[in-house]
């Protein structure tokens, strides 16, 4: 029988059962291999008592800490999958993957419950009493689900869909993982969300190598200098990084990283500038990974260990394990430059009840009949020595953030609005500062502030991150085909207004007015001006947050910042967070240029 997740972090317990398996400093509490088996036993028995099925689902959409870890186990014991979520996600994503992955039942907390409406809920708080009664050893289980955890990823369609990701791929990802390997030494940090695979790298990366899983606030990635000491404090040696936020802290503090022994980073192009600078800084191990979540968490990396001055690219390295990678042309014959296809036991069993896209993405491999291939739509050469160069995307599917995003579904979402007429969303920017940009046409009879309705709209049925920067236009500019011409539509928009007046705000709102045109390029009209309209995204978020606990010297928590988006919001929500001190007239003196 093959291993599954639970068999092997079972092994694990039986090798260091007193050993930490996950400390959440900021809750204050750890546990040991021991503890957090037993934990995890608990919830499955009360999983099984509330009527989980064999081979059932469950539903994972927990805050940050032990309890989410112990809830992934859980799962595995009751022989179930569980369907990973981030509970920052918008009420309408959390009930559609509910729906369509077709939970038997949600783990969450009280203030999630109202997300989930036709799912049975098991309420880590209000439901603790319960699940401590339960026996602390695995309920009995013939027959386990295949699958260990079903990812959503961005649809092509307007519709997510869930990756099927199987206990043998994520047991043959664990043991892949090789020259650097990961020791009962280290010290993971878990930053990642749950609703992105880099998860499975840290959580089962840690507890199947003896190493310690250490919960760290997503807030510190905002902040490269806070981020930086939490490193050194928590004693932090390994760490998976989407590119972004590796570029974000590699440029402000490289030093940040300096103690870790291995430091993964993926997601995007890599930037050689960042990369050097963050090799000059002294970390053990600095390996650039790739790898679409069809075939579990990252299939091919590069350890970097010098980056020339003329280095225009970092490579994605060799596959892993028992990967085969294959760079084929259209007709499927092997090419120096091409497309990728994945092979080998490293594939997921497909998409959930969606056939049509399954068999379009997961083909037969021509070189071992019987066995299928996964497509990646990614075009990539072999440099020397048969090392992977990703070159770019073959379709509309772009990578933002550390997240996959088809343009697709942000489009669906837009033109389905009552006020719209029609809408392209398109990817904008350089590096850094690249970002979704939505253009629509309002419908004849919209009227008032399309964008801002809009916005809450979206943000009502899309994560954060798939959330475009909104623009309005009277028409769409079309080539002379009669399709819309992508190309002009930045100029169809006009440049920004970046002196547009402000003129009887209070000095907080001026300051913070000031900065959001610093960090976008764009000038705030008003008060009820959003960050996030004008051109404003998660990124943006962490600069402007950084920017205030300089400045001002108050650090709201980050969520604080999107759920408080308007200029004047923005400036009460300060106000409120540090009401002992007068931050107009700190704001008046910065502005005059009498404090720092």
């Amino acid at each position: 029988m093959s291993p599954t997740i639970s068999s092997l972090f079972a092994e694990q317990v039986g090798r260091t059962p007193d050993a930490p398996a996950v400390q959440h400093p900021d809750a204050g509490r750890e546990l040991t291999y021991r503890e957090l088996s037993r934990e995890a036993d608990r919830l499955a028995q009360a999983l099984v008592a509330r009527g989980l099925p064999q081979c059932g689902r469950v539903a994972v959409c927990l805050p940050q800490g032990v309890d989410r870890i112990a809830a992934f186990l859980a799962s595995g014991k009751a022989g179930a999958a569980y369907v990973s979520m981030d509970p920052a996600q918008p009420k309408a994503r959390h009930e559609f993957i509910a729906e369509d992955s077709r939970a038997d039942i949600v783990i969450t907390v009280k203030e999630l419950a109202e997300h989930f409406p036709g799912t049975p809920a098991l309420l880590v708080d209000a439901d603790r009493a319960e699940i401590a009664a339960m026996p602390p050893e695995p309920p009995p289980v013939t027959r386990g689900n295949e699958v260990a955890v079903i990812y959503y990823t961005s649809g092509t369609t307007g519709t997510p869909k869930g990756v099927l990701v199987p206990h043998a791929s994520i047991a043959h990802f664990l043991a892949s993982l090789r020259d650097p390997a990961l020791t009962p030494t280290d010290r993971m940090a878990q930053v990642n969300s749950p609703a992105f695979d880099a998860s499975t790298f840290e959580t089962y990366g840690a507890l199947t190598s003896g190493g310690c899983l250490v919960i760290l606030s997503r807030d510190l990635l905002t902040d490269p200098a806070e981020f930086g000491a939490a490193v050194r404090r928590h004693g932090i040696t390994a760490m998976l990084l989407a590119t972004s936020v590796f570029h974000e802290i590699a440029a402000r503090n490289p030093a940040a990283f300096a103690p870790l022994r291995l430091l993964v980073t993926g997601g995007e192009t890599l930037d050689p500038r960042r990369a050097r600078d963050v090799l000059a800084a002294g970390p053990g191990h600095l390996l650039n990974a790739y790898g679409p979540t069809e075939t579990t968490t990252f299939v091919t990396w590069h350890e970097i260990t010098a980056v020339p001055d003329d280095a225009r690219s970092i490579p994605i390295g060799l596959p892993l394990g028992e990967v085969r990678a294959y760079v084929l042309d259209e007709e499927l014959r092997p090419v120096p430059e091409g497309e990728l296809y994945l092979a080998g036991p490293c594939l997921a069993l497909g998409y959930l009840d969606r056939p049509e896209l399954t068999a379009a993405a997961f083909v037969p491999d021509p070189a071992v009949p019987g066995e299928l291939m996964y497509r990646t739509g990614d075009h990539v050469r072999r440099g020397p020595g048969g090392v992977l160069e990703f070159v770019g995307r073959t379709d509309r599917q772009v990578k933002l953030r550390g997240y996959r995003i088809e343009l697709g579904e942000i489009e669906a979402q837009v033109i389905a609005h009552p006020d719209v007429a029609g809408g392209v969303v398109l990817v904008e920017g350089e590096g850094d500062g690249r970002m979704l940009v939505a253009y629509v046409v309002p419908a004849r009879d919209a009227a008032g502030d399309l964008a801002g309705r809009l916005r809450a709209y979206l943000g009502e049925r899309l994560p954060l991150w798939m959330v475009p920067v909104l623009t309005v236009l009277d028409r769409l500019p079309l080539t002379s085909s009669g399709k819309i011409d992508r190309a002009a539509l930045s100029e169809a928009a006009g440049k920004p207004d970046a002196q547009a007046g402000l003129a009887g705000l209070a000095p907080l709102e001026s300051w913070l007015a000031g900065v959001w045109t610093d960090l976008t390029g764009i000038a705030p009209k008003g008060p009820d001006d959003d960050f996030f309209v004008i051109g404003g995204h998660s990124v943006l978020v962490g600069r402007l947050r950084a920017r205030v606990r300089a400045a001002l010297g108050t650090q709201p928590p980050l969520r604080d910042y999107f759920t408080h988006s308007r200029l004047s919001e923005q400036a009460a929500m300060l106000r409120r967070h540090d009401g002992s001190r007068n931050l107009d007239a700190l704001a008046r003196a910065l502005a005059d240029g009498r404090a720092r």
